[in-house]
């Protein structure tokens, strides 16, 4: 574990890496404790015994594909989406609401762990923009923060459990090769 720290204390050398990671890492932390937050309030639909889904997946359907939506669709991407969401989602709102709690714990954790953020920034990207078709438009901060965390996930990580990882297996913790290099010259 030193020796973890002491590879990140050099990649601190570097002020940009630096700051990027400290900055990318609270917001990491900060962020994951909004989805586990989030997840934790569903729970109560579990416990109510009221399914929450089912008028969500149904505004949805009237947002993207509704009789008074008239955008431009030539490859026909909403009707298709509104028919998967009507037919299939729809019918079974006990196993979406499961999926949608489940997932937004499992998004909680990597965040929170710094772990595959890269991965699960693209799935809450995909919730937040089913949240925002849904009709809940606070998601626009979310959306953002996906966005940059698709763009610096290795900097997300490297104070993470994907960071201590990527050092166990002996794999460059930013790309910057300065693992091998000093390996090779046995310093």
């Amino acid at each position: 574990m030193t020796s973890y720290l002491n590879e990140v204390k050099t990649q601190f050398t570097n002020r940009k890496v630096a700051f990027l990671v400290i900055i990318f890492t609270v917001v990491r932390l900060i962020y994951g404790w909004a989805w586990v937050q989030s997840a934790s309030h569903k729970l109560v639909w579990f416990s109510d015994g009221k399914l929450n889904s089912a008028g969500k997946i149904e505004s949805l359907i009237t947002n993207i594909a509704g009789p008074k939506v008239t955008s431009f669709d030539p490859l026909y991407i909403n009707k298709a989406f509104a028919w998967v969401a009507q037919n299939i989602f729809l019918g079974m709102p006990g196993v979406t609401d499961t999926l949608v709690v489940t997932f937004e714990l499992l998004v909680g954790l990597s965040m929170l762990l710094g772990f595959r953020i890269f991965w699960f920034a693209l799935i809450a990207m995909f919730m937040n923009v089913q949240f925002l078709a849904g009709g809940s438009f606070n998601n626009f901060g979310y959306i953002w923060t996906n966005l940059a965390f698709l763009k610096f996930a290795q900097y997300a990580e490297l104070l993470g459990v994907d960071g201590f990882l990527k050092y166990k297996r002996n794999k460059e913790l930013l790309g910057k090769g300065k693992r091998e290099l000093s390996a090779a010259t046995g310093k």
